[in-house]
């Protein structure tokens, strides 16, 4: 019985061994995005504050938004990073074992920078959602309103009408 669990012990070794090997050199891609990962988990938490004082205080009562971090998006960041992760080692992989005769193409590069984008046009949004300060406003022009997303509801629904007010003066 001894035997057994000393053997099995050496294969597991040699699995944890082998997919380290893997993912070592992969390590510096992986912890930029596990930081923009975090730095978008932080300003979704904040834009999910911001959308919290708003529904307060427009008096209107809602239990997705009581500014709390929801471990079901959680986990599906980490779903997510996960993919990224097992898509970054993956083109580390074929850049250098599969078409290292070519010389050096930089996937796993390329494929953290462009997850690192998509990760900061995110944090973008969460920052610019709910955001009365003026660069948030010329930034809403470049980037998606999450608030419409998060409420299930137009924002000309829940504007005071003054925008459309205003619209309409003008063109009289």
């Amino acid at each position: 019985m001894n035997n057994i669990q000393f053997y099995l012990a050496r294969v597991i070794s040699a699995i944890v061994g082998v997919i380290w090997c893997y993912i070592e050199p992969t390590m510096p891609f992986l912890v930029i995005c596990l930081t923009a990962i975090v730095i978008d988990c932080y300003t979704a938490w904040r834009c999910n504050r911001r959308l919290c004082a708003y529904y307060k205080r427009k008096g209107l009562k809602s239990s997705e938004y009581n500014g709390k971090l929801k471990s079901t998006k959680m986990f599906k960041m980490l779903g997510d990073f996960t993919v990224v992760m097992l898509c970054v080692v993956l083109a580390y992989n074929i850049d250098n074992h599969l078409l290292g005769h070519i010389g050096g193409l930089y996937l796993a590069q390329y494929v953290s920078a462009i997850y690192c984008v998509v990760q900061f046009v995110s944090i973008l949004e969460n920052e610019s959602t709910c955001n009365d300060a003026k660069w948030a406003k010329i930034l809403q022009s470049f980037v998606a309103d999450k608030a419409e997303r998060h409420l299930g509801v137009s924002l000309d629904d829940l504007t005071d009408g003054t925008k459309d007010n205003s619209e309409t003066e003008a063109e009289k």
